[in-house]
Parts: structure tokens; C-alpha cells; sequence
């Protein structure tokens, strides 16, 4: 029996979709326990600059799809400004930078309002450098960043146990904080 001509094609097709097809994994950062920083028991990380506190959460992603959400407080008597445009995840893989990053705080997307459904842009990195990228943040108050980055640069991945730098945009200064990455 004699097979059909269109069928080797349609066949190499196959495989090759299905090979080119991977998988994404990705799942939860896990702060590694380090001086002047608090762990939380949600894999949160609390770091503290002067008045300026962050509480943060990440999640890592083999397919680009890098994010933080971070809870920023002011418990001083001036007001602060944050650089947000200084954050990024580091990995042997390469450099993920920040690809968006938006002010999310009173955002409730589930109540019948509407007026409260889209968070502020701070950051789209397709504004290009026009973009200042600042967080103002008055004495007393809390702001709720979520934060995408790119994907690491380089040709490799991370793996569920690698070690993830984050560098943290504070007041003064960003502050350094490890994570771990785990699987969901």
C-alpha cells in the first residue's frame, strides 16, 4: 500500500509544531532570609530604607512573563519620590528589566463601580526614556506597584531552584534582595 503524498508532509508538520510547542514553567520567588529584611510567611519580603518600607512578592516565569507586586509605605514626615524605572530581576540567564509597571492601589476590578478599574501607568517601557518612571509617595502613605519585566536575556532559563537577584528602587538607594525560585 502506497501512502498518500500529502501525508509525510502533514507528518513532518506535526512533529515539528509539537517539538517547537515547550511548555512554560515558572511559579513563586522565595526571598532568601538575609539581615535588615523580614520574610513573611506568604513568600513576601519586607525590606526598609529610612521612612521607606516594601513589601515584596515575585514570581519568575521560563517565558518571560517576570513580575513583583510591591506594597510601598511611608512612615516619615516628608514626602519620597521612588525611581520605579530601577527595577529588575538578575539570573545567570541574563537581566530581566522592567517591561511595565503601574500603581495599583484601590484597583477592585470585582465591585459594580467603574471608576476604579484601571490602575495608574507609571512605567511602559514601549514609551521609551520620555518616561520617568517615579513613584511620588506623600508622609503616611501606601502604594501597590505591580511590576512585569522582560525576559532574561540570554538563551538559557531558569530552573525551579535557582537564585534570583532583585534589585528594589527605595528612597535613597535600591536595596539587593534574593530569591529562590520554586515550583508552583
Amino acid at each position: 500500500m502506497k501512502e498518500p503524498r500529502f501525508l509525510v508532509p502533514a507528518m513532518a508538520a506535526v512533529l515539528l509544531l509539537t517539538s517547537s510547542c515547550q511548555r512554560s514553567a515558572g511559579g513563586p520567588l522565595e526571598p532568601v532570609p538575609s539581615a535588615g529584611m523580614e520574610a513573611g510567611p506568604d513568600r513576601s519580603v519586607t525590606v526598609v530604607e529610612g521612612d521607606i518600607s516594601a513589601k515584596v512578592t515575585a514570581r519568575w516565569s521560563s517565558t518571560g512573563e517576570n513580575s513583583m507586586r510591591i506594597a510601598y509605605r511611608n512612615v516619615g514626615q516628608a514626602p519620597r519620590m521612588i525611581a520605579i524605572g530601577g527595577l529588575k530581576m538578575s539570573h545567570a540567564a541574563g537581566e530581566a528589566a522592567l517591561r511595565t509597571a503601574v500603581d495599583a492601589t484601590g484597583v477592585d476590578l470585582t465591585d459594580a463601580r467603574a471608576d476604579n478599574d484601571r490602575p495608574h501607568v507609571i512605567f511602559a517601557l514601549e514609551n521609551g526614556s520620555d518616561n520617568p518612571a517615579k513613584l511620588d509617595l506623600p508622609p503616611g502613605a501606601s502604594r501597590e506597584i505591580d511590576a512585569e519585566l522582560t525576559s532574561f536575556t540570554s538563551t538559557g532559563s531558569v530552573r525551579p531552584g535557582d537564585r534570583i537577584a532583585a534589585t528594589i528602587p527605595m528612597g535613597r538607594q535600591p536595596v539587593d534582595v534574593t530569591f529562590v525560585a520554586r515550583s508552583p
